[in-house]
């Protein structure tokens, strides 16, 4: 019976692994699937764990997208002092959770998924998602300023890794797995299934894209967001944009003022990073600190900021719907302060080992950086006005930031239900992404580009024999004689050169190969000629072989010898093993002196 179920099981993992569209159509909709369902349960458990630490103990709420558009600050102050008292807690339990039972899921999930792509084949361990889910809703839940999109995209990143395993699928498509529920988790959470799907093929690396992981992602996204949609009710973007409310592009001269942010927001990006990761090594050093109370310590000075500055708490985005609604009218300077308090709350919290993700945490704090230069220059370009300013600084700067600007963009096209910010968000985008550079990304897993990535390294790595050629290792003073000569002369000519082997050749035109083992020693070899046991088909090569050509002939033939020609069928040489080894040893040398002369 057993065996039965065993090979029923068996044919059906061979027969979803046959065929590429049936492969991916089903394990992409199980990713998608979990994706949505992962969402749901992380979206629930922010929301009780925000009602049982961060309002059960302070009383204190933050405004929320799709929720009430006036915001008063009524906590008194004594309730406000409480912030910390919160954050501190979810540090504490978050830092529990994680560092007791998967410390990989510290810090923001995606990064964890992209170097489990890279460096890890794809291969995420089981209970990262579960640990991920409860540490992260804590973190968030408590005031912490992090992410939901980052611990959702690992959370299904993990489940990927596991249906390729189930299902018997090799390395290459456990990442592509893995690369699909990274995709399902963002576009399910953020609402963006398209621009999630291309984001999982773009933010694996700085400068180039995972193309083999598109159809997949876009299959466990769509259905990633049906799932999450279902439950939580179908929008056209995570935010409400009022009817009206965006400008558009309209006149040349907004040109200007979207460069300008763009040039503010790759500066301010490139801070963000230099500054995340100098916390983040800030307390990689405190080696007298446990890992457990780290994270109560990002959230004190998380609380303690907040305290002034509410609006660094949880995700941010409620406060972006306030500016939408002209509820959030601070001067410049201030929202600059909120800038610069969100980018600290931010490295502090994540930077100390709490869970969550950088992906809102960057779109709030590019929000409110368009809104700041809004408010400088809104007197000169009347045609803009502050949402048109606040979305394309989100998707600017988180697309600086991430090193993923073609998807973001796509991200903002899905976030305002339309095209009309499409040429300013290209314009801007693409400039806060030059002006930050490669080298600063968020994401400090992404590699350059696929031939950077171990993933990829038997794709692109050229063996060192492919570059060296036939003509460099042939031996040209080889032994040969005509097919006229008898065996007891060959014989005495292969035992002369010491080889097991001799070229027969007429006129300088190959006509076969005499081994010793083709010639029968109990006959008289003085009335045999060398043409009547000879080898008429040896291995040979044209001189336009490479040495891994030869070298790949040599290890299937016994003979220990090929025959090089030319294009007119003339014998230049001989080449084996030993030939194949110095040529290589010379090209070895060759290269280990170029590098010496760069350096």
């Amino acid at each position: 019976m057993e065996s039965h179920i065993g090979s029923a099981i068996s044919s059906l993992k061979a027969k979803i692994n046959a065929a590429y569209v049936g492969k991916w159509v089903f394990i992409g909709s199980l990713i998608g699937v979990i994706a949505g369902i992962g969402a749901i349960i992380l979206y629930t458990l922010i929301n009780v764990f925000n009602s049982l630490i961060l309002v059960g103990i302070t009383g204190f709420s933050v405004p929320r997208t799709y929720g009430s558009f006036t915001y008063v600050l009524s906590t008194s102050l004594t309730q406000r002092l409480l912030i910390p008292v919160s954050t501190v807690l979810g540090g504490l339990l978050a830092g529990f959770i994680v560092y007791r039972f998967a410390p990989e899921a510290e810090g923001h999930g995606t990064d964890a998924a992209i170097d489990a792509f890279h460096n890890k084949e794809g291969r995420i361990r089981r209970r990262i998602p579960v640990v991920k889910t409860v540490a992260s809703a804590i973190t968030i839940g408590s005031g912490g300023s992090a992410g939901r999109e980052g611990p959702t995209a690992q959370i299904a990143a993990g489940f990927g890794s596991f249906i390729a395993d189930a299902f018997g699928m090799d390395d290459h498509d456990r990442r592509i797995a893995m690369a699909a529920g990274i995709g399902a988790g963002i576009g399910s959470i953020f609402l963006a299934p398209l621009g999630g799907a291309i984001l999982s093929t773009e933010i694996l690396y700085r400068k180039d894209f995972e193309v083999e992981a598109l159809i997949p992602s876009i299959i466990a996204s769509f259905v990633g967001y049906l799932i999450f949609g279902a439950t939580l009710g179908y929008r056209n973007s995570l935010f409400l944009i009022p009817t009206g409310g965006i400008t558009g592009f309209r006149s040349p001269e907004s040109l200007l003022l979207y460069l300008i942010l763009g040039i503010v927001a790759g500066l301010v990006g490139k801070f963000y990073v230099v500054f995340f990761y100098g916390i983040q090594k800030l307390f990689s050093k405190m080696k007298r600190i446990s890992k457990y109370f780290r994270p109560a310590i990002g959230g004190l000075v998380v609380g303690i900021i907040a305290i002034f500055i509410p609006e660094v708490l949880g995700l941010g985005y409620g406060w972006i719907q306030l500016i939408f609604y002209g509820n959030l009218a601070f001067p410049f300077w201030m929202l600059l302060i909120i800038v610069l308090a969100k980018i600290v709350a931010t490295s502090f919290t994540i930077g100390s080992g709490g869970s969550g993700g950088v992906f809102a945490p960057g779109m709030v704090i590019g929000g409110f950086l368009g809104a700041s230069i809004y408010g400088v220059f809104f007197p000169f370009f009347p045609t803009v006005n502050v949402i048109d300013l606040t979305v394309v600084g989100m998707i600017s700067f988180f697309g600086a930031v991430s090193k993923a600007p073609v998807s973001i963009i796509i991200m903002g096209t899905e976030m305002t239900g339309g095209y009309s910010l499409f040429f300013p968000l290209m314009l801007t985008t693409l400039v806060a992404y030059f002006i930050c550079g490669d080298k600063y990304s968020i994401y400090s897993k992404q590699v350059d580009n696929r031939a950077a990535s171990p993933a990829h390294a038997m794709e692109y790595e050229k063996p060192v024999l492919d570059e060296v050629s036939v003509l460099s290792a042939v031996n040209t003073n080889y032994p040969f004689i005509s097919p006229e000569t008898n065996l007891l002369e060959a014989v005495s000519k292969i035992r002369e050169t010491k080889t097991k082997s001799v070229v027969v050749q007429k006129d300088g035109k190959l006509i076969g190969l005499l081994s010793i083992e083709d010639i029968d020693m109990n006959k008289d070899l003085s009335k045999v000629k060398s043409w009547e046991v000879l080898n008429p088909n040896p291995p040979k090569v044209n001189t336009s072989a490479n040495a891994h050509q030869v070298f790949d002939l040599l290890s299937r033939s016994p003979l220990g010898k090929v025959v090089v020609t030319d294009d007119k069928g003339n014998v230049v040489g001989t080449c084996g093993l030993y030939e194949i080894a110095d040529a290589y040893n010379r090209e070895i040398r060759k290269i280990k002196h170029e590098k010496t002369d760069v350096k």
